[in-house]
Protein backbone atom coordinates (compact mmCIF):
# COMPACT_ATOMS: atom_id res chain seq x y z
CA UNK A 1 0.00 0.00 0.00
CA UNK A 2 1.56 3.33 -0.87
CA UNK A 3 0.61 6.43 0.75
CA UNK A 4 1.40 9.81 -0.30
CA UNK A 5 1.92 12.26 1.88
CA UNK A 6 3.35 16.32 1.83
CA UNK A 7 5.03 15.60 4.91
CA UNK A 8 6.80 12.21 5.84
CA UNK A 9 8.32 13.04 9.23
CA UNK A 10 4.74 13.26 10.61
CA UNK A 11 3.49 10.41 8.80
CA UNK A 12 5.75 8.01 9.78
CA UNK A 13 5.47 9.72 13.66
CA UNK A 14 1.16 9.19 13.36
CA UNK A 15 1.75 5.19 11.68
CA UNK A 16 4.41 4.59 14.70
CA UNK A 17 2.36 6.21 17.30
CA UNK A 18 -1.51 5.82 16.39
CA UNK A 19 -1.29 3.09 14.71
CA UNK A 20 1.40 0.82 16.41
CA UNK A 21 2.82 0.36 13.01
CA UNK A 22 6.76 0.26 12.55
CA UNK A 23 9.24 0.51 12.46
CA UNK A 24 10.07 2.37 9.36
CA UNK A 25 12.92 2.09 6.94
CA UNK A 26 13.52 5.65 5.47
CA UNK A 27 15.35 6.91 2.74
CA UNK A 28 15.27 10.99 2.51
CA UNK A 29 16.96 10.57 -0.96
CA UNK A 30 15.28 6.96 -2.61
CA UNK A 31 17.45 5.40 -4.88
CA UNK A 32 14.70 6.73 -7.46
CA UNK A 33 16.09 6.72 -11.27
CA UNK A 34 14.87 5.58 -14.69
CA UNK A 35 11.54 7.66 -14.05
CA UNK A 36 9.49 8.12 -16.64
CA UNK A 37 5.69 9.56 -16.11
CA UNK A 38 3.56 9.54 -19.40
CA UNK A 39 6.28 8.02 -21.11
CA UNK A 40 8.51 10.90 -20.85
CA UNK A 41 11.87 10.96 -18.79
CA UNK A 42 11.15 12.84 -15.40
CA UNK A 43 13.68 13.39 -12.84
CA UNK A 44 11.78 12.86 -9.68
CA UNK A 45 13.43 13.24 -6.28
CA UNK A 46 11.17 11.69 -3.19
CA UNK A 47 12.07 10.38 0.36
CA UNK A 48 10.09 7.17 1.11
CA UNK A 49 9.85 4.85 4.19
CA UNK A 50 8.70 1.70 4.15
CA UNK A 51 7.24 -0.52 7.29
CA UNK A 52 4.91 -3.81 7.47
CA UNK A 53 1.25 -4.29 9.10
CA UNK A 54 1.64 -8.31 8.88
CA UNK A 55 2.54 -9.27 6.10
CA UNK A 56 1.00 -5.91 4.49
CA UNK A 57 3.84 -3.58 2.85
CA UNK A 58 3.68 0.29 3.98
CA UNK A 59 5.14 2.74 2.37
CA UNK A 60 4.71 5.95 2.29
CA UNK A 61 5.93 8.70 -0.21
CA UNK A 62 6.85 12.25 -0.25
CA UNK A 63 7.65 14.25 -3.66
CA UNK A 64 11.06 16.55 -2.72
CA UNK A 65 10.51 18.56 -5.93
CA UNK A 66 8.29 19.40 -8.99
CA UNK A 67 9.36 16.88 -11.66
CA UNK A 68 6.20 15.32 -12.93
CA UNK A 69 4.63 12.29 -11.52
CA UNK A 70 1.51 10.50 -10.64
CA UNK A 71 2.56 11.40 -6.67
CA UNK A 72 2.79 15.03 -7.66
CA UNK A 73 -0.28 14.72 -9.67
CA UNK A 74 -2.45 13.39 -7.12
CA UNK A 75 -1.04 16.18 -4.55
CA UNK A 76 -2.11 18.43 -7.45
CA UNK A 77 -5.75 17.15 -7.39
CA UNK A 78 -5.78 17.55 -3.50
CA UNK A 79 -5.37 14.44 -2.32
CA UNK A 80 -2.79 12.44 0.30
CA UNK A 81 -3.05 9.24 1.38
CA UNK A 82 -3.55 5.92 -0.15
CA UNK A 83 -2.20 6.08 -3.50
CA UNK A 84 -1.57 2.90 -4.66
CA UNK A 85 -1.80 -1.01 -4.00
CA UNK A 86 1.00 -2.90 -4.96
CA UNK A 87 1.45 -6.12 -6.48
CA UNK A 88 4.40 -7.88 -6.39
CA UNK A 89 5.45 -10.03 -9.56
CA UNK A 90 8.37 -12.50 -10.26
CA UNK A 91 8.57 -12.04 -13.93
CA UNK A 92 7.66 -7.98 -14.57
CA UNK A 93 8.50 -7.73 -17.65
CA UNK A 94 5.37 -10.89 -18.72
CA UNK A 95 2.66 -9.10 -16.07
CA UNK A 96 3.10 -5.22 -17.35
CA UNK A 97 2.77 -7.14 -20.58
CA UNK A 98 -0.39 -8.83 -19.15
CA UNK A 99 -1.58 -5.56 -18.11
CA UNK A 100 -1.70 -3.52 -20.45
CA UNK A 101 -3.00 -6.69 -22.65
CA UNK A 102 -6.50 -6.17 -20.02
CA UNK A 103 -6.63 -2.19 -20.57
CA UNK A 104 -4.37 -1.05 -17.91
CA UNK A 105 -1.96 1.61 -19.05
CA UNK A 106 1.49 2.07 -17.73
CA UNK A 107 1.36 6.18 -16.16
CA UNK A 108 4.88 5.28 -14.52
CA UNK A 109 7.73 3.57 -14.42
CA UNK A 110 10.93 3.72 -12.03
CA UNK A 111 14.11 1.91 -11.01
CA UNK A 112 14.45 1.74 -7.04
CA UNK A 113 17.43 0.90 -5.62
CA UNK A 114 19.22 -1.87 -7.93
CA UNK A 115 19.02 -2.33 -11.53
CA UNK A 116 16.16 -4.82 -11.43
CA UNK A 117 14.30 -2.89 -8.57
CA UNK A 118 11.46 -2.24 -11.68
CA UNK A 119 8.17 -0.58 -10.25
CA UNK A 120 5.36 0.86 -12.19
CA UNK A 121 1.96 2.96 -11.55
CA UNK A 122 -0.67 1.41 -13.58
CA UNK A 123 -3.87 3.50 -14.63
CA UNK A 124 -6.78 2.28 -14.38
CA UNK A 125 -10.71 3.23 -14.36
CA UNK A 126 -11.52 2.49 -11.07
CA UNK A 127 -14.04 4.72 -9.44
CA UNK A 128 -12.26 4.76 -6.13
CA UNK A 129 -9.32 6.18 -8.02
CA UNK A 130 -6.47 4.13 -6.39
CA UNK A 131 -4.03 2.73 -8.77
CA UNK A 132 -2.74 -0.33 -9.06
CA UNK A 133 0.99 -0.67 -9.11
CA UNK A 134 3.70 -3.12 -10.37
CA UNK A 135 7.10 -4.69 -8.14
CA UNK A 136 9.34 -6.68 -8.88
CA UNK A 137 10.15 -9.48 -6.89
CA UNK A 138 14.13 -9.03 -7.43
CA UNK A 139 17.29 -10.42 -4.93
CA UNK A 140 17.57 -7.17 -3.50
CA UNK A 141 14.66 -5.96 -3.20
CA UNK A 142 13.49 -9.23 -1.90
CA UNK A 143 16.08 -9.16 0.87
CA UNK A 144 14.88 -5.32 1.93
CA UNK A 145 11.36 -6.79 2.06
CA UNK A 146 12.31 -9.44 3.83
CA UNK A 147 14.12 -7.77 6.44
CA UNK A 148 11.69 -4.71 6.85
CA UNK A 149 8.83 -7.51 7.78
CA UNK A 150 11.17 -9.43 10.19
CA UNK A 151 11.91 -6.39 11.36
CA UNK A 152 8.34 -5.35 12.13
CA UNK A 153 7.18 -8.48 13.58
CA UNK A 154 9.34 -8.12 16.35
CA UNK A 155 9.25 -4.47 17.04
CA UNK A 156 9.11 -3.49 20.75
CA UNK A 157 8.05 0.26 20.14
CA UNK A 158 12.15 0.89 20.34
CA UNK A 159 13.76 2.95 17.40
CA UNK A 160 10.83 3.95 15.01
CA UNK A 161 12.16 5.52 12.82
CA UNK A 162 15.75 3.87 10.99
CA UNK A 163 17.72 5.60 8.32
CA UNK A 164 19.26 4.15 5.45
CA UNK A 165 23.02 4.77 5.56
CA UNK A 166 23.73 4.85 1.62
CA UNK A 167 20.19 5.01 -0.28
CA UNK A 168 21.87 3.62 -3.19
CA UNK A 169 21.68 0.32 -2.14
CA UNK A 170 19.54 0.73 0.85
CA UNK A 171 21.70 -0.38 3.12
CA UNK A 172 20.87 0.20 6.55
CA UNK A 173 21.61 1.55 10.34
CA UNK A 174 20.49 -0.25 12.83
Amino acid sequence: MGYVVQDIEAAMQHWTRALRVGPFYYAEGAPIHENRYCGTASDVRASIALSYSGNMQIALIQQRNEAPSSFLDFLNAGRIGLHHVGFFSSNFDRDLHRAREVGLSVLQTSVIGKPDGKFAILSSEDPVRTRPALIATSDSNLDLFRMVEKEAQRWDGSGPIRRFENSKSWKTIT
